[in-house]
């Protein structure tokens, strides 16, 4: 697989969009693997504070409604 952007050989996949990505082209980027409620009632996240990102995807900030899903 070679980098999305430079056509060399690539050394992992954007956790965003699953682009490939060289080393010199990656970008890191926090990922929140999920979300969930504690005892108290406060909404807590586990994060990965440098996930790998691709530079060019475009993650947004808030969540996007996903109408007719049941």
């Amino acid at each position: 697989m070679n980098c999305w952007q430079c056509d060399r050989p690539a050394h992992g996949v954007c956790r965003f969009c699953g682009r490939a990505t060289c080393r010199d082209h990656a970008r890191k980027m926090p990922y929140i693997m999920e979300i969930y409620q504690g005892e108290n009632g406060e909404h807590k996240a586990v994060v990965v504070e440098d996930a790998l990102y691709c530079g060019q995807c475009k993650p947004r900030e808030d969540p996007v409604a996903l109408k007719g899903l049941r």
